[in-house]
């Protein structure tokens, strides 16, 4: 007779599954489908993830990608991501930026490290990977904002540096709008046109810029043409009358922040456990200053999403996220002993926005990464000297070519004098999972164990 049967074991060892609600977001062309590809791929396939405690300690049984768990959301095109980076039918290449929420589970089936949970044999943990658009995490903090205040900053911040110029059809139509006068919606709709075109101009210019909002302008999917995305900013007027064209702006976006941003947060952002937020550090350092200044206040932003502790009256949304990663990605474009310098200039943006947002909240942890190893690093003579280059595949089909990054600066003072940091723009390897390899990646495995490491011991 068995003291317990099996099937009871395996209904008491479901009580023990546990479900992780991981988000995974970026500013820039960051990479977020190249990060979920290569996890879940390296999760299935899990030779290369040493880093990863559950892997090194061989307690990682199994992972297989299961159904959705929630209908009503898009899955994420994993099979299409993993096809366009080994170049399935053509070359390899990046997938297609991040346009919309998807969710993608993970099922990991693992080995507990002791205590009762061993008794019962392996453990299930379902991993629910949910993706969202950046822009709609930089949106958050306007809950707590007014349209008055958000209008007074942001028509600043467009006249200054890069966004001057690309603001200032805009500008000038706005300049001839009485905002205490009569609201009629074709100015409303011409001038929420001309502040969607600068805020387009922004997030395509060479100069990355980041703190961009409303973010729903930018991906307004469904939304397209609603009153909810046709205000902008104006100039207060004096007085604001009711039916003013300065009360029609205010009133829609408050709309905006009741029927988009809030069930944003209430339906997902606040049911995440983890956070990732990826970051091409590299970009904007290549950029210049004033992209990285604008990146630092995005990160404040940020920031500001994640508090938790006592109740705040003006930011009475709270998440369970008690886990937020910054990921500086791209670390393939630097030899190894840039690694290191280039997860001190996170740290530092990191610490800086902690100063300004008075952050109280969630774990946060700088690290550097490379989802997808697209570089290998060589040695390279120049003028009598040896130079530590990375060498990778950068148009379709050709021969690898070497490039010398430079020295990163050694602090965002330094960044912020003006020197310029040099990037390529890389593509995926020719010979990617070629003989059943694992993907090559640097820290991918580290990154991971932060986030999920200790759900699996």
């Amino acid at each position: 007779m068995e003291l317990f049967p099996t099937d009871l074991l395996d209904r008491a060892g479901e009580l023990f599954d546990r479900r992780i609600r991981l988000g995974v977001t970026g500013l820039s062309r960051a990479g977020k489908s190249v990060f979920i590809a290569a996890l879940v791929h390296g999760l299935t396939d899990p030779r290369r993830f040493g880093l990863l405690d559950a892997v090194a300690e061989d307690r990682l049984r199994a992972a297989v990608l299961r159904p959705q768990p929630h209908p009503e959301l898009p899955r994420f095109p994993y099979e299409e991501a993993v096809a366009r980076l080994t170049g399935s039918g053509g070359y390899p290449d990046w997938p297609p930026g991040t346009r919309n929420i998807a969710e993608l589970r993970l099922s990991l089936r693992f080995a507990p490290k002791g205590g009762l949970r061993s008794l019962l044999g392996d453990q299930v943990l379902h991993l629910d990977i949910f993706d969202y658009p950046g822009e709609w995490l930089i949106d958050l903090p306007l809950l707590e904002r007014d349209y008055a205040g958000w209008a007074e900053e942001t028509l600043a911040l467009a006249g200054t540096g890069v966004r001057a110029p690309l603001s200032q059809p805009w500008r000038d139509a706005i300049a001839t709008l009485d905002p205490a006068g009569p609201a009629k919606e074709t100015d409303a709709i011409a001038a929420a046109r001309l502040y969607t075109d600068y805020l387009r101009g922004c997030r395509t210019h060479a100069i990355p810029l980041s703190r961009l909002q409303p973010g729903r302008f930018l991906l307004p999917g469904d939304l397209e043409g609603s009153p909810a995305l046709t205000f902008c900013p104006l100039p207060r007027p004096r007085e604001t009358p009711r039916g003013s064209l300065w009360r029609l702006m205010e009133e829609r976006f408050e709309a905006y922040k009741a029927k988009v941003i809030r069930p944003f947060f209430n339906d997902h952002f606040s049911r995440l456990d983890r956070q990732i937020v990826l970051v091409d550090l590299l970009a904007h350092l290549a950029a210049g200053p004033e992209s990285l200044e604008d990146l630092g206040r995005a990160m404040d932003d940020i920031l500001t999403c994640f508090k938790t502790g006592g109740i705040n009256w003006l930011w009475p949304f709270e998440s369970r996220i008690r886990r937020v990663l910054f990921a500086a990605t791209k670390a393939d474009h630097l030899p190894r002993e840039g690694h290191e310098p280039l997860v001190g200039l996170m740290d530092e943006l990191l610490q800086q926005s902690v100063r300004r947002t008075a952050f109280q909240g969630a774990t946060a942890r700088s690290m550097a990464i490379a989802s997808l190893r697209a570089t290998r690093e060589v040695d390279v003579k120049h003028e009598g000297e040896t130079l530590r280059c990375v060498a990778g595949v950068i148009e379709p089909g050709g021969k690898p070519v070497a490039a010398y990054p430079g020295a990163l600066p050694r602090s965002l003072r330094e960044a912020r004098g003006g020197g310029r940091f040099g990037a390529q723009r890389f593509l995926p390897p020719a010979d990617l999972g070629a003989d059943g390899q694992p993907w090559p990646h640097i820290r991918l495995d580290g990154a991971l164990q932060f986030l999920i490491g200790e759900d699996l011991a």
